[in-house]
């Protein structure tokens, strides 16, 4: 028997209208996928009760069961708004300009649900059986950006226990992938307080759901995939052309040693991929962010400044209550996500 090509990997990732239920229909969101790994997460019962030997282990019994399904992405316009959903959960608002479209995603409040962003079933190919993994709860994503390569995004997922299969199961069976191009890392803009800098060289954007199995009696399986409280923080690496004291008061671009905070905006445009006259591009707003903990860095030629942020909540990004960002999407997509 031959070996089996990795090459022919795929994901495939659809809405569940019941939690932990993959549906017979619905819309596949298609996503090219790099590092996808599947994982069950099974734990075992030690037996170390005593029986007269100079033994430790009697017997290992199965206890609860959750998978993981981790995989990174380049940036696509097209199928990043899923990511954000899966993340922040609120209503897609599409607003459009001819044939571009704009879908500002922001965080679900909705205390009364739990603020609970949709569940989803996920498809894993890799290259020899398909796994289904049901119940998946977008746990955490970590989005790499810099001059020299293209912004890509690692991604976490919590998920119930999978099912494989050897032929591609409902509604997974008409694979049509991604057909725009990744956003490479230059093509970023960088604002804070309104003021673009450009010396930023590279850079980090964490979304944490920090989200997690609960077990109940009853069943090996998890209870609920549970999406705690969003935490969002990041990481600039820039590129020291002043002998001011970038990042530290009173530096209008930096307040990293007082508590100021500043207006943060992250924009990712695909400077290929057109609908009319607008690019499309991948943006992250966030109002209110504290900057701190600023680093020189001497291992290159030339100096380089680290610094760290958080986003904290404010009202500007919440359709609701508070939130600490909100992200807009614009491509040719009419629909919302």
């Amino acid at each position: 028997m031959a070996a089996y090509l990795s090459a022919s990997s795929y994901m495939g990732a659809v809405a569940e209208v019941t939690r932990g239920t993959t549906p017979a229909t619905g819309t596949v969101f298609w996503v090219p996928v790099s590092a996808p790994q599947v994982t069950p997460n099974q734990t075992f019962l030690r037996d170390e009760a005593f029986r007269g030997s100079p033994v430790m282990l009697y017997d290992m019994v199965q206890g609860n069961r959750h998978d993981e399904y981790d995989h990174k992405s380049y940036c696509y316009a097209d199928t990043f708004p899923f990511f954000m959903k899966a993340l922040l959960g609120g209503t897609d608002t599409v607003t459009a300009t001819t044939a571009s479209y704009s879908h500002a995603i922001p965080l679900l409040n909705t205390p009364a649900t739990g603020c609970q962003p949709p569940s989803y079933s996920m498809c894993d190919f890799d290259g020899a059986n398909f796994f289904v993994l049901p119940g998946a709860q977008a746990s955490d994503l970590a989005l790499t950006f810099g001059a020299e390569v293209a912004s890509d995004a690692q991604m976490k997922w919590i998920t119930n226990s999978y099912a494989d299969a050897t032929s591609a199961p409902a509604p997974f069976t008409a694979l049509s992938e991604s057909a725009e191009h990744l956003i490479p890392g230059w093509d970023t803009t960088i604002s804070v307080a309104g003021t673009p800098l450009t010396y930023i060289a590279s850079g980090e954007l964490k979304l944490d759901r920090k989200t997690a199995p609960i077990f109940t009696m009853g069943n090996q399986t998890s209870f609920a995939n549970f999406a705690g409280p969003i935490d969002v923080t990041g990481k600039f690496t820039a590129v020291v052309n002043s002998n001011a004291d970038i990042w530290s008061t009173p530096s209008a671009t930096g307040f990293a040693l007082v508590n100021t905070e500043k207006a943060l905006v992250i924009t990712m445009t695909d400077p290929n991929d057109l609908h009319t006259a607008i690019h499309d591009s991948i943006s992250f707003t966030m109002t209110n962010v504290q900057f701190y903990n600023p680093k020189r860095v001497r291992v290159k030629d030339y100096l380089e400044i680290e610094v760290e942020f958080a986003a904290t909540a404010d009202v500007t990004d919440a359709t609701t209550g508070y939130a600490p960002l909100k992200a807009t999407i614009v491509n040719g997509i009419a629909a919302a996500f």
